[in-house]
């Protein structure tokens, strides 16, 4: 409830400051310099954008190594849609059909699920870490990037200290789900203390399997992941005609570094986390202003609608190749 309230208010005051912003951008600017994108562009863009996605399902191919790239993109793509337009768990759920429909077994998938998300954290809360790093580098280290690389390095440490923990802890996972069961079992008789004791055993020594396994090619292609959108905002800012002098890449890389932490909001943190880069770069004014948000337009169109528009392909693709998984989903939907 608190983290919620967190969110809220981050997002209004975020937005307050947004609305701003936009209210002194010369729009019909705005609208011309992305009319002026080439095909060569917006090629480009779409190919970084497809990299982004074969990244952001690396890791889901290294934790359920029977799954495959192609699959772990196309259920990485519907699931965005579904998290985008539907209350948790809806997401999970989709996942879980969609690997059971292709033969893995469900507490393998599960497993591999859980492990993407939380590595996907350590990177999201670890980027500002990256920022500062490369903002030392380059000599632009400002007291505000070391703040937020602590306070945001401190929630990703907390996060990989969980993993450890969680992918050693069997028995006191076992101990917790015997304890539920047995305060469940006046209400739900069928609950078996025992049963569930080997259940969440059996799931947390998966899990550290897999996650010994594949941690470090998991956090590579997360790190990896960051750093191409990155590139994305990069090439967005200059096909939109914002020049190298003005907004030298390393500046750009750790703008988006920096702000990382603040795609937990929701739909990725749109018009906070833009309002964020532009101040970091200090174009919030000035005469590059309108380029630089029809950059930061065209980064959100790269990063946010054309998976969407990809993930509801592949959720009709996958629905129509198995519908008897589908119906289901869709019976949870409506219940929903």
């Amino acid at each position: 409830m608190l983290v919620a309230l967190l969110k809220v208010g981050v997002t209004a005051v975020a937005a307050w400051w947004f609305t701003r912003i936009v209210r002194s951008v010369d729009w019909p600017a705005v609208w011309v310099a992305m009319a002026t994108l080439s095909l060569a562009a917006v090629g480009a863009l779409l190919l970084v954008v497809a990299l982004r996605q074969c990244l952001n399902a690396g890791p889901l191919t290294v934790f359920v190594p029977s799954l495959g790239l192609r699959r772990a993109v196309a259920n990485d793509l519907s699931a965005n849609l579904v998290a985008t337009v539907a209350p948790p768990p809806g997401d999970v759920v989709l996942r879980v059909a969609m690997l059971r429909s292709w033969g893995i077994d469900s507490a393998a998938g599960l497993a591999g699920i859980s492990l993407n998300t939380l590595t996907y954290y350590v990177a999201r809360f670890g980027a500002p870490l990256l920022g500062v790093g490369l903002a030392m580098a380059v000599g632009e280290t400002a007291t505000a990037y070391v703040w937020t690389a602590v306070s945001s390095g401190a929630v990703s440490l907390a996060v990989v200290a969980g993993l450890v923990v969680a992918s050693r802890g069997e028995r006191p996972a076992a101990l917790a789900a015997g304890w539920l069961a047995a305060r469940l079992r006046r209400i739900v008789r069928s609950a078996d203390p025992a049963a569930w004791s080997e259940r969440a055993a059996d799931f947390v020594r998966r899990v550290g399997t897999v996650l010994r396994r594949g941690w470090l090619r998991a956090m590579a292609c997360q790190v990896a992941l960051v750093l191409s959108e990155a590139l994305l905002l990069l090439l967005s800012l200059r096909f939109a005609g914002v020049p190298a002098e003005v907004a030298p890449p390393a500046t750009v890389i750790v703008a988006l570094l920096v702000a990382y932490p603040l795609t937990a909001l929701p739909f990725g943190g749109v018009g906070v986390l833009d309002a964020a880069v532009l101040a970091v770069l200090g174009l919030e004014q000035g005469p590059w202003e309108s380029s630089a948000v029809a950059g930061l337009v065209v980064f959100r169109v790269c990063w946010l609608l054309v998976p969407l528009v990809t993930g509801a392909i592949t959720l009709g693709w996958w629905r129509r190749h198995h519908a008897t998984e589908a119906r289901p989903l869709r019976a949870a939907t409506r219940a929903e």
